[in-house]
């Protein structure tokens, strides 16, 4: 059982060009429910890790931190910001000169901030995100990848989030 488990990323990898996929992206995004704090503005960074499971189906683990200071306050908060990860399943369109997909995924979320009084917030929770990706390949083993997100998280500050990601992937 368990020499099979290893050999599954082979198997998957066996009907695309690699089997893993690292990509580092810089972003912006915000939240349509923040008052204060309903810029788009806020630079963040993601960083993810793919594993081809069949051909264009792809399982990828997303991580990264949104800044939402562009405003001063984000809800009630000053210097705050989000970090989260999410694992979900990606699937992709091969098209002539890219390929795009679309993605759903579960994930841990954080936000952190400091409250007027200066007492430091930190509110955890699960959610939600689903989106749509592209690539244009550019070598066998890199890509330049453009990602579009909208996040359903459950902060007393904001629930609903939505980011643009831009960067490279690099393909083994």
């Amino acid at each position: 059982m368990g020499f099979s488990l290893l050999l599954l990323p082979a198997i998957g990898g066996a009907q695309e060009l690699y089997t893993y996929t690292v990509g580092v992206l810089g972003g912006i995004g915000g939240s349509f429910d923040a008052d204060p704090g309903g810029s788009f503005g806020n630079k963040g960074f993601q960083l993810n890790l793919g594993l081809v499971t069949e051909p264009y189906t792809h399982l990828v683990l997303r991580t990264g931190k949104l800044a939402l200071d562009r405003d001063r306050l984000f809800g009630t908060l000053s210097g705050a910001d989000m970090k989260y990860v999410t694992i979900g399943g990606e699937y992709r369109y091969s098209e002539r000169f890219y390929e795009s997909g679309v993605f759903a995924a579960l994930g841990a979320y954080q936000l952190n901030g400091t409250q007027a009084s200066g007492r430091d917030v930190r509110d955890q929770t699960w959610g939600v995100s689903v989106g749509f990706t592209g690539e244009l390949p550019i070598k066998p083993w890199l890509g330049v990848q453009a990602e579009l997100s909208g996040h359903y998280v459950n902060f007393k500050e904001a629930q609903f989030f939505a980011m643009a990601h831009a960067g490279v992937v690099f393909h083994f």
